[in-house]
């Protein structure tokens, strides 16, 4: 996306679908939590209720167990001698089956109550059935002959739950009273699937199947290590949930043992049953997420085409400028940042046309400028050449004053109009100071003495060039030749320290009033220089200096009236081998 608004449009619409998706991974997510939670509630809660009703069967029918083992009817039948089949075992036979009867009367739960005597003393009610090695294995077990109740299971009779009390006379084992439990009891208590596809199995302590919700397994053995480690890891009277995986599928299983039985219940629910509305839940967010997102983006799309509007007014308008319309201008009116974008954009090109508008003018002015720079040139290369013949005549006619001049005015003409030397030595700006004095000597009559002073360590410094003769012009004409008097010029050059270089011109003319020095730099006034003559005055100096070297260095002028005149020159010391840095310096 290379537009702002296919950016905008993509930050929002993935914006928007991060955070939906956040959401709704968090709802699912707890909703998934809180169904769980309350699904282990609830199943640990039915199987403690399942426990309870069990436990309160259980102990009713050990009620009846141990009225059956205290009664003497019972103790006299077992321990009676009478044979079968006679009348008295008949009638013995009658009576206590006939009490087993009442016992059992009332109780649906109970399936069979048998009492079992030495030999084959064996009293029941309703029909016989049994396992008489079962019941012969109890005689051999130790532990039966401990006055308590006993709750076994036998895998041999397709999973049957008995309760079994010894009957004991002064301390002796004379009998064996055993109660079946109807084999729908387990399956009636502990039937507490809540959802399709739950597995219920209750295992005693051994690991014995007593229950499984599919019947097959009653009887066998518990093998699953996952389950078993369930069953192991759970105390009694307490509940623990955890997740299985089992046949390709995936369970929450909740163990429970019971404190009274000793049996352990686990419940295992498919979380895909278990979960299935927060499934439906789920569908329905991402539904709404869908719609949500398709209306975002709507809104997104529009919100980016509105804001990025002015911004496409703004580029095409830019997009016109640099195709050269320079009067194309957006139409914004907004007071936003783009409307103040727009305005800065505006005023810039208003302030760029004017700025052309000035170029085009000062173009067409440089181009004037030039080509009367070009006439210009013409008449000091033909006054050059004039004064060459002026000097061949006068050498032929031996007029050595006038050879003398020409010759001093054509040097002075040479440095002036060379464009390539902007910086000579001040050896050579010395020779030019001496060149004018010898043409200025005529006029004055050497009336006007010039008194050089120079460090032969400063004559190869390098120095602007036409920055002393113009003083030294200035001194003779305007300090000194407004008066009739001597006077004396003096050029003192020297180092000011290893890098400054002081280049000062003393005359003891006319000087200058305080009033006029403080204004001598000002512009119009045709005191600093030769104005009126086309010559190069004290201001122009003064410019050239600052901006070569900058406000360190420059010029200043000391002077009393009627007394002297000083104009002093500061400047860096530039060698011969830091001339080329000094042109490049000097632009």
């Amino acid at each position: 996306m290379k537009t702002i608004q296919g950016k905008m449009f993509t930050a929002f619409g993935l914006t928007i679908l991060f955070s939906i998706l956040v959401i709704a991974y968090s709802s699912y997510y707890s909703s998934a939590r809180v169904i769980e939670r309350n699904a282990t509630t609830y199943i640990s809660d039915r199987i403690q209720g399942a426990n309870t009703n069990l436990q309160s069967m259980v102990e009713e029918t050990d009620n009846i167990a141990k009225s059956i083992v205290i009664r003497d009817l019972i103790h006299q039948s077992l321990l009676s001698h009478a044979e079968a089949p006679s009348l008295e075992w008949f009638q013995q036979k009658k009576v206590v089956e006939d009490f087993l009867a009442s016992m059992a009367a009332f109780k649906n739960y109970v399936r069979q109550i048998t009492v079992v005597g030495q030999g084959d003393v064996v009293f029941y009610t309703g029909y016989r059935a049994g396992n008489s090695e079962f019941i012969a294995s109890l005689w051999q077990d130790p532990l039966i002959r401990e006055n308590r109740r006993h709750l076994i299971f036998d895998p041999s009779g397709n999973g049957k739950i008995m309760l079994v009390r010894p009957v004991l006379s002064n301390g002796s084992l004379i009998g064996l009273c055993i109660i079946d439990f109807d084999l729908n009891l387990i399956r009636q208590v502990y039937e507490i699937e809540p959802l399709a596809g739950t597995l219920v199995a209750v295992v005693d302590e051994n690991g014995s199947i007593l229950y499984d919700s599919r019947s097959e397994r009653i009887g066998s053995r518990l093998e699953d290590q996952q389950m078993l480690a369930l069953a192991s890891a759970v105390q009694p009277g307490t509940s623990k949930s955890s997740k299985l995986q089992m046949d390709n599928r995936s369970y929450l299983a909740v163990s429970t043992r019971s404190t009274y039985t000793g049996w352990t219940t686990i419940t295992m629910v498919p979380l895909s049953v278990l979960l299935s509305e927060v499934k439906g839940i789920g569908s329905q967010i991402l539904t709404m997420t869908a719609v949500v997102l398709a209306v975002v983006l709507m809104v997104s799309i529009f919100l980016s085409k509105q804001m990025t509007k002015n911004i496409k007014r703004l580029h095409s308008a830019m997009k016109l400028v640099r195709e050269g319309h320079m009067n194309a201008r957006p139409r914004i009116h907004n007071d936003d940042e783009i409307g103040q974008l727009s305005e800065m954009f505006v005023s810039m090109m208003d302030h760029l046309q004017e700025l052309l508008k000035k170029v085009r003018i000062q173009e067409k002015e440089k181009r004037e400028a030039e080509y009367k720079a070009l006439q210009a040139q013409i008449k000091p290369h033909f006054l050059y050449n004039t004064l060459n013949t002026i000097k061949y005549l006068a050498r032929i006619q031996h007029a050595s004053n006038i050879e003398d001049i020409s010759g001093s005015l054509i040097e002075l003409m040479r440095y002036a109009i060379d464009p390539k030397r902007e910086m000579i030595t001040v050896r050579e700006e010395l020779e030019q100071v001496n060149r004018y004095v010898r043409i200025q000597r005529y006029k004055f009559l050497d009336r006007i003495a010039v008194v050089v002073k120079a460090e032969d360590e400063v004559l190869d410094c390098l120095i602007p060039k036409l920055i002393v003769q113009p003083i030294v012009e200035n001194a003779m004409n305007h300090g000194l030749g407004t008066t009739d008097r001597e006077g004396t010029v003096s050029i003192r050059i020297y180092g000011d320290g290893p890098a400054r270089l002081k280049l000062i011109v003393t005359d003891d003319g006319v000087g200058i009033a305080s009033g006029k020095l403080e204004h001598l730099f000002d512009e119009g006034n045709d005191t600093s220089g030769f104005s009126q003559s086309g010559g190069i005055g004290l201001s122009n100096i003064s410019e050239r200096l600052k901006l070569a070297y900058g406000e360190p260095y420059g010029l200043q002028i000391y002077s009393q009236k009627d007394i002297f005149t000083t104009v002093e020159l500061t400047i860096p010391q530039v060698r011969r081998r830091m001339e080329h840095a000094a042109q490049s310096y000097l632009g």
